[in-house]
């Protein structure tokens, strides 16, 4: 479940880059889902206290939505980065292994990677 809320909230926070509220459909679009499913991580995006959202509205992140979407990222690309400089990964390569990855990492991991690979 993990996964699919993350993937989720990244896409959501990439959209609301274009303005601040997005629309359902536009997120089903992205990620190539049906109604049903974004509906149904949209109503458990809502009750982690991700996104705001009247029924059948746009969708906006919370202020802990936005931190979590960019905590998200900045694993995202920390991992990339390590496959890429220091295993020598193909960029492709290191984007679907740490596409994989980082949603199975937990919380406290997440934070010790950010942390170690912030030191620099």
């Amino acid at each position: 479940m993990k996964e699919t809320i993350e993937k989720y909230l990244q896409t959501i926070y990439h959209l609301s880059q274009y303005g601040p509220a997005v629309k359902s459909i536009d997120v089903g679009h992205a990620l190539g889902v049906n109604r049903p499913d974004v509906f149904r991580a949209l109503k458990t995006l809502k009750l982690c206290g991700y996104i705001d959202q009247q029924p059948y509205g746009k969708i906006i992140l919370t202020v802990k939505g936005r931190v979590k979407a960019e905590q998200v990222l900045k694993v995202h690309r920390i991992i990339t980065d390590f496959f890429i400089n220091k295993i020598g990964l193909t960029a492709g390569d290191a984007e679907a292994n740490a596409n994989k990855i980082e949603h199975i990492l937990s919380d406290t991991a997440i934070n010790k990677i950010i942390e170690l690979y912030t030191k620099k």
